[in-house]
């Protein structure tokens, strides 16, 4: 979606006002990154400008009535394609763009169209018909030698045609197509791949079309520009067989005296028993031309050899052209009167085709992150729950340990602790995800989820600047997830990376006393559980864990990606202190030793 002189997110959300659907949902540039994120995963399986466009406008939203029915879109596309090869469907979409009316005119020299009236002329000039053909005044007497046909446009007839063999007379008020077949026609023609993988693609989809009627007719028009039959090849083959039989049949018959003295004598007459030979293998030939060519002629000379009349040839040759011009230009004419009742219905079937691209790729998304439908009520209930990154490391291959996890309102503020890098970022970045997923109505990637109504999420991510002006953007986008009636999901990652300790200690207890009676969710990932607890001991406050067990054979940390509910894990920085002493060498293995034996 570009749009000279704004950025795409200014666009959108331009977009987003002018239909009512703006939202603010999300209130965090974190959280963007994450729902931005998943509109690109979405759109790897989209083709059409048309479904990536859409698919950049999805947003997540309070509406549930919407949901449901994004909801109901993506199942009924499921059940629509289940038996389907999608990757099939996938490439019939690369070979399927919007139908274009920008047509280039193809000028065809093979005929000329002249005009009675002058006026006709100039009207035709107006609307670039010369960019057609050749169009010519008839008072201009022009030259028309060397054209298969002329297309004489008359009004009253006053003035004689040119002389030409090969002539159509039309009158001057007959309608655009009777006159120029190509302005209509080259719609169709462009179009014409299109118009096949569309037809594909919607017989494959079991849905009806009228297209396979387009094509018949298109058909009929591309039969007229298949190869000419080579009329002088056919003929100099025929006579060749019949010089052969001839040269056979008389050295088999004997003459008499009086037919000899015929032969030698100045009469121009042959012997009966000669010309009857003649006249049978002749028209045999004449039969054997008709049957290759489709005309029926008689090229042939009686001498021996057999002589060929040219001027037939040719004339022959020219009627041929003459005619197969006419018919083709009669058969345009009726393909236009057949085909004038179709475009609206065949632009209507592409553009349909073309939408449902949007459908097919939140399905393709559906099905290769292993999403479901989650049920909304009261509580967050994850089972088998996996971040859509690791969904993909999975579907490559890689062993994925995945979630089940929940809260309640009984137990809405969860401090989350543990391990370092033993994925408390990504347990965040998850449940962050399955919110947004759910709000957009497109399915979580989880066995099974519960998700609660929210109005709004906050994603507070690990800082990589403490100076003040860092520190005073923080609390400008913190505060407001504290205040204010609506339901929020709040996920903070480590705010004491922001700010010093004992300050920070003192924001999360201020947050966490604003939001205990109220009907939000927040998980705060941190290393200070224990200090927090001690100043908080008449707030609801469960502490969940991520235990690191040590590390594998590779120095790998060994970690139990489920959180362990009501429990204070450490974060073992002594455990990824060896594993970079492992890995190190001297002189710094030496210093790693010494820090690690104070542990």
């Amino acid at each position: 979606m570009n749009i000279a002189g704004l950025s795409q997110k200014k666009a959108l959300d331009i977009i987003h006002y002018i239909h009512g659907t703006s939202n603010d949902y999300i209130k965090t540039p974190q959280a963007e990154d994450i729902y931005l994120d998943i509109i690109d995963r979405i759109n790897e399986f989209s083709t059409t400008e048309y479904a990536k466009n859409r698919i950049k406008l999805l947003r997540p939203t309070n509406n549930y009535d919407e949901i449901q029915q994004m909801n109901n879109l993506i199942e009924d596309t499921l059940d629509e394609i289940k038996d389907l090869d999608l990757d099939y469907i996938h490439d019939l979409y690369k070979m399927i763009k919007p139908l274009s009316d920008e047509i280039t005119p193809r000028f065809d020299d093979s005929f000329a169209i002249v005009c009675e009236e002058y006026d006709d002329y100039l009207n035709m000039l107006h609307k670039n018909y010369n960019k057609y053909t050749n169009i010519f005044p008839i008072e201009d007497q022009p030259n028309l030698d060397g054209y298969d046909y002329i297309l004489y446009v008359y009004n009253e007839y006053n003035i004689e045609p040119p002389e030409s063999p090969n002539i159509i007379s039309i009158k001057n008020t007959a309608d655009e197509y009777e006159i120029l077949p190509d302005i209509i026609l080259q719609y169709y023609t462009k179009n014409r791949k299109t118009l096949e993988n569309v037809y594909k693609l919607r017989t494959y989809l079991n849905k009806k079309s009228n297209i396979k009627d387009v094509l018949e007719v298109l058909d009929i028009i591309d039969s007229f520009t298949q190869k000419d039959v080579p009329i002088e090849q056919i003929v100099d083959e025929v006579k060749q067989r019949a010089d052969d039989k001839i040269n056979e049949q008389i050295q088999q018959i004997a003459l008499k005296g009086d037919e000899i003295l015929q032969l030698l004598g100045s009469s121009d007459e042959l012997p009966p028993k000669i010309v009857e030979i003649y006249n049978t293998i002749l028209n045999d030939a004449q039969v054997e031309l008709s049957e290759k060519t489709g005309i029926l002629f008689d090229p042939f000379i009686i001498q021996y050899p057999i002589k060929i009349d040219e001027e037939e040839i040719e004339r022959v040759k020219q009627n041929t052209i003459a005619n197969k011009q006419i018919r083709q230009y009669e058969e345009k004419i009726r393909a236009c009167q057949q085909l004038q009742q179709y475009k609206q219905v065949i632009q209507q079937e592409t553009q349909e085709i073309i939408h449902y691209n949007f459908n097919f790729a939140l399905a393709c998304f559906f099905l290769y992150y292993n999403l479901t439908i989650p049920t909304i009520a009261d509580e967050y209930i994850l089972d088998d729950a996996l971040h859509i990154r690791l969904q993909q490391e999975l579907n490559d291959g890689s062993i994925m340990q995945k979630v089940t996890y929940n809260l309640s309102n009984d137990e809405n503020i969860i401090l989350l602790t543990g391990a370092n890098s033993g994925g408390k970022t990504t347990l965040l970045e998850m449940i962050a995800q399955i919110n947004i997923m759910t709000h957009m109505g497109i399915g979580v990637c989880a066995k099974n989820a519960v998700i609660p109504k929210t109005d709004e999420i906050y994603y507070f991510t690990k800082q990589q600047s403490l100076n003040a002006g860092a520190f005073e953007t923080f609390l400008r986008s913190f505060i407001p997830a504290a205040v204010g009636d609506k339901k929020k999901l709040v996920l903070i990652d480590e705010l004491e990376s922001i700010t010093e300790l004992e300050a920070a200690i003192k924001i999360i207890i201020g947050f966490i006393e604003l939001i205990q009676n109220k009907n939000n969710y927040a998980i705060i990932v941190t290393h200070m559980a224990p200090e927090i607890l001690k100043q908080t001991q008449n707030i609801n406050i469960r502490v969940d864990g991520i235990e690191a067990q040590g590390l594998d054979e590779n120095y790998n940390l060994i970690v139990d990606r489920n959180p362990k509910i009501n429990y204070l894990a450490k974060s073992t920085p002594e455990l990824i202190l060896k594993r970079i002493y492992q890995k190190s060498d001297e002189p710094e293995k030496s210093i790693y030793k010494e820090i690690l034996d104070k542990f």
